[in-house]
């Protein structure tokens, strides 16, 4: 199936207690219970206190193309498989959605993995080594990364990856990861969603052709930052 693969490998336990904890240091009205406070500072931004959990996922199937993305998410750290110390032949790969409904695309699509897949193979019988060979390996083949976030930067992930202007396999990254994390601590991550609906405001005046927004009409509708800076009535 060609979708991203993410697996929780452990996350920090108890950890609205652990973040109402922190918080009460910095000073909150009394008499507020740990759940109640959670969801307090995470409405209102005040989201040091957050930082305190953290998750390791284990990340496969993931495209390199979709991992240059995946990178420019810089407070975490992220551990990939190496081409220079691993084996590629037989590579998996993404198959990206615009292909994927063309038959003549894909059989296209489809020849250039295993070109790339040949010449691997045939760099080997000439004796390059894998650091030279990894050069040959298309920017569709699947990696894969153990990455640790924190709960705030995750926010910031799936504020901007859930947004339909998001890459259709980064978006589907994170998904799976907002599933996870959701089921875990509600009270951080039940109401957190792209952008817009978390600041109430679309950063976003244009979407993705072929992904209509959800919240561009009707009752969920969210403003954008335009009409909010000149005033629109909406």
């Amino acid at each position: 199936m060609n979708i991203v693969k993410v697996e929780l490998i452990t996350y920090t336990k108890d950890g609205i207690r652990l973040v109402a904890e922190s918080a009460r240091v910095s000073g909150v009205p009394p008499g507020m219970s740990d759940s109640e406070i959670v969801r307090m500072i995470v409405e209102n931004d005040y989201q040091s206190a957050i930082e305190h959990i953290s998750f390791t996922f284990d990340i496969s199937e993931m495209s390199i193309a979709a991992s240059r993305e995946f990178l420019e998410h810089r407070i975490s750290s992220h551990t990939g498989r190496s081409t220079r110390y691993n084996e590629e032949e037989g590579f998996g790969y993404y198959i990206p959605r615009e292909i994927e409904g063309n038959p003549e695309a894909l059989r296209e699509f489809r020849r250039a993995m295993e070109a790339a897949n040949e010449a691997y193979r045939r760099l080997k019988d000439l004796g390059v080594k894998r650091e030279g060979r990894r050069y040959v390996l298309p920017m569709a083949m699947h990696c894969r990364y153990l990455w640790t976030v924190n709960a705030r930067s995750l926010i910031n992930f799936l504020g901007l990856r859930l947004c339909v202007r998001a890459s259709p396999e980064m978006r589907e990254l994170a998904r799976k990861v907002h599933g996870i994390v959701n089921n875990i601590y509600p009270e951080i991550f039940s109401g957190i969603d792209c952008r817009g609906r978390i600041m109430g405001v679309c950063p976003e005046n244009t979407v993705r052709e072929g992904f209509p927004c959800p919240y561009k009409k009707g009752k969920l509708r969210v403003p954008t930052k335009e009409e909010v800076k000149k005033g629109k009535d909406i």
